[in-house]
Parts: structure tokens; C-alpha cells; sequence
């Protein structure tokens, strides 16, 4: 992730007074799916989301702070209709930039220096 993965660590601690009870990982790569786990509080659950790295935990950690870590690709059919719903009642916040094609050298620029808020669409 970057230097100061152990200070976000401390300072969510901090804020949640001894951790986070859920942590929700839509990246899972560039050192977030290692981050997360580490902000749970004793019995906390890590969801993961996004894809492409490897969540290293030591099982001692594990069982004395008895954490769950869970993958999520969509979630189950009631939650999809929950999700909906709440789109329905315009209470979901979408956040994303669309790319052109002929803009894709600078999407992936963007995407390398970490300049896309939310998700990225390519369109044509």
C-alpha cells in the first residue's frame, strides 16, 4: 500500500475505540487486503470484495482475536433486491469517471496514480 499503512491502522483503532467491527476491502490488492484485517476488533469480520492479491494472516491472530475473513462477489439474491430498492429511493451514491476509448492511455494513468474516484468505466 504505501509508508503509512501502519498509522491507518493506529488510526482507525483510535476512532473505532479498538478497531472496526466490519471492514469492507474493494480493492483486495496493492496492500489494502492486508491493511484491512489488521483495523478489525476482536471478533471483526474483513470482506473482500476486490481481487488480485493474497491476504497473509497469521492463524494465532486469527483464533485468539477470532476474526472472520469473508469474499464477497455480489452477495446473496435478498441483499441484490435490498440493494435495488434502496437504488429505487435514490439513497445509493454512485461514484465514477467514464473514459473514451481513444482516452484509455489515460485512464490506465489515472488508475496507476490513483486518480479515479470510485470505478472507472471505458465507453464507446
Amino acid at each position: 500500500m504505501h509508508d503509512g499503512s501502519d498509522t491507518i491502522v493506529h488510526e482507525v483503532t483510535e476512532l473505532t475505540h479498538g478497531g472496526a467491527h466490519v471492514v469492507i476491502d474493494f480493492v483486495g490488492e496493492l496492500g489494502a487486503e492486508q491493511v484491512s484485517w489488521q483495523m478489525l476488533r476482536q471478533g471483526g469480520t474483513h470482506f473482500v470484495v476486490g481481487y488480485g492479491g493474497v491476504v497473509h494472516v497469521p492463524t494465532v491472530h486469527m483464533i485468539i482475536t477470532e476474526i472472520a475473513i469473508e469474499g464477497s462477489l455480489v452477495g446473496n439474491y435478498v441483499e441484490l433486491v435490498e440493494l435495488m430498492e434502496l437504488n429505487t429511493e435514490g439513497r445509493v451514491k454512485h461514484h465514477g469517471q467514464q473514459y473514451r476509448l481513444d482516452q484509455i492511455n489515460q485512464a490506465i494513468d489515472d488508475f496507476k496514480n490513483r486518480r479515479i474516484a470510485g470505478r472507472a468505466v471505458i465507453v464507446t
